[in-house]
This record gives C-alpha cells, structure tokens and sequence, in this order.
C-alpha cells in the first residue's frame, strides 16, 4: 500500500451532469478523466439502471459514440439527446462559426441519429414537451449574421472576426468572468426549438442575459430570470413568464429587488430561491419564496438562518454541471450546507421541511424522478452514483473510482470542535502524516478554503492527502465567515482579517496542543483566493509560519477594483467601500499595506487568466517580498482560469502540486 502521490489525480473520475429518465429506472451522467498525453479531459456518458422495484441491474456502463459530448436530456426513458461535433461540423466552428449539433441515442440498441442542429454556440438542452426543447446559449451583441450566409460573403465574414479576434473592445460592465474570458457583448439567451417545423425561436431579446430557467411540467411555460442591460450589469433580477403557445412574455417580478438563484414550477406556481438584494451589497445568503404565475408579492416560505442555500462544500475532485435545486411532483428538492456537510433537503407545500441525507453523506448534485432521488457525492472517499432508497437509506450504485484508491492508504481526517474567544464553535480537521509516529516530530500545514462562504468537510481532498502522505500534518477549519454555521457566524463584511484571522490562529494553537508530535517551528500556512487572501495576511501579521503558498493571491483592494469580474459589486459589500469613498477602509484590509512586515518565505501561484482574482495581486506581493529580500518564487500558469486547482488542464495541476510540495519540502523539512 502505498501514500497519495500528485500523479494520482490523473487516475481519478470526476461525475456531473446527472439526469435520469421519468420512470426513474435509467440514469446518465458524464463521466470525466484527465488524459495525459492530450492534456485535457475526455467526457464520456455512462449509464445506470435499476429494476422496477430499486435494485441495481447492471453497474455503470459507457455509451459508445458519446466522447467528447456536450450537453445532454432524456427524451423519453428509452431516449437520450446529446450534442456533439463531428468532422466538417468540427473545423466549421473552428472556423468560427456558431454551430451545434444533436444527436438522439436509442438506450436500448445503443443506435444514434442526427436529430437537428441549430446556429447556437455550445447550446445546453432540456425538454420543454413532445419534439419541443429549451436551448440556452451565449449569443454576441452586433454580430454579424455568419449563419444566414453562403459562398465568398461568408468566408469574407469569418476571416473579418478572426483578425477581430486579437483585440478586445469593451463598452460595458462587466467586461469580463471567469471561465467565460472577455465576454464585453455577450449575453446568455433561450430559444424554443419546435422540431415539426425546424423553427429555433428565441424566447430572450438580444440584451438580455438569463440566470435561471424552469420549464413548466406540461409544456405550457417557460420560467426564467435575468436582467435587460446595454452597459452596466445589475445582479438584482427580474422573473419572466413566457407561454409556449401564443409566444408571449408577461413579468411577474420586476428586476431591482431579488438576487435570484433557484427556480421551478411547483403545483401551479413558481418556488423560488432568492434574497433581497438592491445589488450594491455582499453576497447574499438564499431563501425560499414562492411567487404566483400570475405574479405579485414573493411570498416567503423558509428562511436559511443556520445553513447555506446550495453546495459550498471544498474540493479538488468535483467538476462540471451540478444540479442542486429541482422541484417535481408537486415537491421541491435542493441542497444546503450545514455544519461539515451538505444536505439533500425535500419540501412540499403544507408539510414540514425534511432532510433526505445525513451528516456521513457528501452531496455535490442531485437528479429527481417522481419519490426517487439520485446523487452524485460521496461517503468520504470519490465521486460515484447514489440512489435512495425506499426505506430512506442511500445505496451506492457504482464503484468508477475504486480502483483509483485500493493500493493507497486515506488517512481519515479527524474532526475536532474547539470555541474561539467570542463564544463561536469552530470546526476543524486534522490530518496525520504518513506513518504517524507521535514519538517523532512532524512539520505541519494550516491549509485556508477560499470563499470565504465555503466548508472543509471530511470529504477526500486530494491536495491535503498528496501533502499528508509527503509526511505533514494538515490541518484546516471553517473560520468565521465560513459557510454552514449561520449569518451571525458568516458575516465578516468588511472585518476581514480581524476575527477570521483570530479563529485561525487560535485553530492553530488548539492543533499544536492536541498533538505534540508537531514542530511549532516548522510550520507552514497556504490558501487560494479568500485562503489566499488570508495567506498574504497571515503572513504579514506574525512570523510563526516557516513558509507560506500563496494562490490565486489578493493583496491591494484599491490596486484590484475593476479588474476583477466581480469586484465592482462585491467589494463595497464584502471590504466596506470603494477606492474613492472608502480608500482608508480598503487599505486597512489589503495585506499589501502591511508587505513590508513579511520574513516568510513564500511561494506564489496564480493563473494569467484568473479573472476572480487578477493575477497583479500576486505580481504586487512577489515584488515587494523581492525588494526586501525574502525568499520569494511565483510560478504563473498560462490558458488557466481561477479553477486551476479544480478543473485545470492535467499537466498544470501537476505542476501546481510539484511546486507546492518542493516549497514546503525545501523549508520544512529541515
């Protein structure tokens, strides 16, 4: 047996997309895993089925013809619809044409057929009743009609875009997002495919970017939110009510008032997960309304006062499409996180609320037919298929990721429970070295969540063990500001670096007193984004850290506003102010105020393409650490995004791994 290397993430699958048929006895989902010699992911449907009565008939299957699909729906239980490009279709969008292309695959004899295509980019499928489908996709302000064209025009058009393609204009708010690049001009729209007539309507007007949509179990509707701008993004949203049959839009909720995050038809009117928010504020926690398709008031159904709306639990093994919120059968079903954990909730109008999954269940998505529930999670380990069963228990239905672990040894990550020095519970874990001797001394590591409204739970973390079977001890805690323990426990805003800072401090202290075995002289501290944040800050308020891992850095609020996709919305909610109102404020927040008081050495990672976090903020920190000559390296990842520690290409997260376990090997282990 041996320990977590870096190389084994490579071995791992990573499950999204989950979608099961109306009988609830067929499931298909993506099954993704790095390839190394492309140095990308190959995506890949796989199905499940059960028997009328629950039991598993066959394990996960992969479906021939689907590598490299994009988005996916059941038709009918025997029927699946995916999109894919192939040969002349893959060089024309290539080419920079807007192209997408479905196929129908018959589950039963594994037959596929080309069922329509559509000039959409990347569209996403759901379907909206008999041969009628719900399409979403990026379209682009102003541009040219590529699609209508033929012959020499269209070649003229295409090669006028592609020269376009080295500059970008920008003439509103926000110009940019992570994992959607420069995105000045595009807006994310429906349209109504009718395959009778081969019409591709489109429900949303060209300036209007969508957020949520819900299709009306009988195909009469279409329920979506989203906001209308021509310059400058609000993220307060109106609700809109299209009816399939006339074509015709009415508001039931005006946009200016609502954060919107969740949202399905349930007995006759819409469930709503949303919060009061005139845009300017922080990030908002979200409750639950109900609204009447005729609209009016946003009457309020439950409020989440000690959990978070949606799965905000850590991790590096998750990616790809995640539903967390469904309502079907007249029942609503959605996660939240509570504590350590999340939790598959179930509602209905009438009835008490009622937890589906317990605390020992991680659940990253869920899919719902009827009374049957499915889940991607886990029970501690990696990914694979969940279903619950009739007596309430989950049952695991797959075993894709066994093979990844059965010559490895996890070490299980013990919870501890400790009250920082204003009466709040902080939870943590503890993760012991590799042969753990408690006669031996051990360098140990303070490992930060970003966020900060995120959870470390006792799920599998493959960044902690690949550093726990290098010999430290890892140890990491939700802070307050942290999801799953309450407003009153999440609502840092702006007071970063002051109480959160004290819970980490104080975790630490409490992890060196319950084991001994750890060198307090050989200690180091590392985080990305809100963990970086809080790394740089660390850092530059004691000298108890060895060294330190600074990722997806943020160190100068004033240097950084506006050049970030969310900055200029969050940072007045979240730091108290703006550079002009509030410079002072701003400055007693930035840990590159205090750069100067810096001895640790430190490493800094950052993506050029990170648009959360602008990469300036860990150029900034790495020169003034240079001028005042402490030992400082900064490795920058080209063509990555925010997600490099979660969704990067393979040999980018390799590479992040060895850098990380160099730096703390070269300062640590003395």
């Amino acid at each position: 047996m041996g320990y977590i290397e870096k190389r084994d993430i490579l071995d791992y699958k990573f499950l999204s997309g989950l979608c099961v048929s109306s009988n609830g006895n067929r499931a298909v989902f993506k099954v993704s895993r790095a390839c190394e010699a492309e140095n990308n992911y190959q995506v890949q449907l796989y199905r499940l089925e059960v028997s009328e009565g629950g039991g598993r008939l066959s394990g996960a299957l992969p479906l021939e013809g689907t590598v490299g699909v994009g988005d996916f729906c059941f038709v009918d239980p025997d029927h699946i619809i995916f999109s894919a490009l192939k040969g002349d279709d893959r060089d024309r969008v290539a080419q920079g044409e807007f192209l997408t292309v479905f196929y129908s695959m018959n589950l039963n004899t594994g037959a596929v057929e080309e069922r329509f295509r559509v000039p959409l980019k990347n569209a996403a499928i759901e379907l909206a009743g008999p041969g009628r489908f719900l399409l979403t996709a990026v379209g682009i302000k102003d541009r040219p009609d590529v699609e209508r064209m033929s012959g020499e025009e269209k070649e003229r058009v295409l090669r006028e875009l592609k020269a376009q393609s080295d500059f970008v204009v920008c003439d509103e708010l926000p110009f940019m997002f992570d994992g959607r690049g420069y995105m000045n001009g595009q807006r994310r729209r429906l349209y109504l495919y009718c395959e009778a007539d081969g019409r591709c309507i489109p429900v949303t007007e060209p300036l209007f970017e969508t957020s949520q949509s819900a299709v009306d179990p009988e195909g009469r509707y279409i329920a979506y939110s989203g906001v209308t701008y021509d310059r400058f993004y609000v993220r307060s949203h109106g609700i809109y009510l299209y009816e399939i049959g006339t074509g015709t839009t009415k508001t039931l909720l005006a946009p200016g008032s609502f954060q919107i995050m969740g949202l399905g038809f349930l007995n006759g009117r819409l469930v709503v997960a949303a919060a009061p928010w005139n845009g300017e504020g922080a990030f908002p926690n979200h409750d639950l309304y109900t609204l009447a398709l005729t609209g009016g008031r946003m009457e309020p159904v439950h409020f989440h006062r000690e959990e978070d709306f949606g799965c905000k639990t850590c991790g590096d093994c998750k990616s790809g499409k995640m539903r967390t919120f469904q309502s079907q059968g007249g029942t609503l079903y959605y996660i939240t996180t509570k504590g350590t954990g999340a939790s598959i909730n179930r509602w209905a109008p009438g009835e008490l609320f009622q937890r589906l999954s317990g605390p020992d269940f991680l659940p990253d998505s869920l899919a719902v037919s009827g009374e049957v529930v499915w889940a991607i999670g886990s029970g501690g380990g990696l990914q694979e298929v969940y279903r619950r069963k009739g007596d309430g228990l989950w049952e695991r239905l797959t075993n894709l990721n066994d093979s990844a672990l059965e010559n490895r040894t996890v070490s299980a990550p013990v919870r501890y429970t400790f009250t920082d020095r204003d009466g709040f519970s902080v939870i943590g874990f503890v993760i012991e070295p590799a042969d753990y001797d408690p006669g031996k001394s051990y360098p140990g590591i303070l490992e930060i969540h970003g966020g900060p409204r995120a959870a470390f739970t006792h799920g599998f973390f493959h960044e902690l063990q690949y550093l726990a079977g290098k010999g430290y001890f890892v140890f990491y805690c939700n802070p307050r500001g942290s999801a799953g323990g309450g407003e009153d426990f999440a609502d840092i805003r702006g007071r970063r670096g002051t109480v959160d800072y004290n819970d980490l401090m104080e975790w630490t202290d409490f992890v060196l007193d319950k084991y001994k075995s750890i060198d307090p002289k050989r200690l180091g501290v590392m985080g990305g984004s809100y963990g970086g944040y809080m790394t740089n800050w660390i850092i530059s308020h004691t000298k108890r850290f060895a060294a330190a891992v600074s990722m997806r850095s943020i160190a100068d609020l004033t240097g950084s506003y506006g050049a970030t996709d969310c900055g200029a919305w969050g940072t007045p909610g979240v730091y108290g102010g703006t550079p002009w109102a509030n410079d002072e404020r701003l400055r007693e927040q930035s840990p590159f105020t205090y750069a100067m008081n810096i001895y640790t050495p430190t490493l800094f990672l950052h993506s050029f393409e990170d648009h959360r976090c602008n990469v300036t903020g860990a150029m900034q920190m790495y020169t003034a650490l240079q001028l005042k000559g402490v030992p400082t390296r900064m490795c920058l990842f080209k063509n990555e995004c925010h997600e490099l520690s979660r969704s990067g290409r393979p040999a980018s997260r390799l590479r992040r791994l060895e850098e990380i376990g160099a730096w703390m090997d070269r300062y640590l282990k003395l």
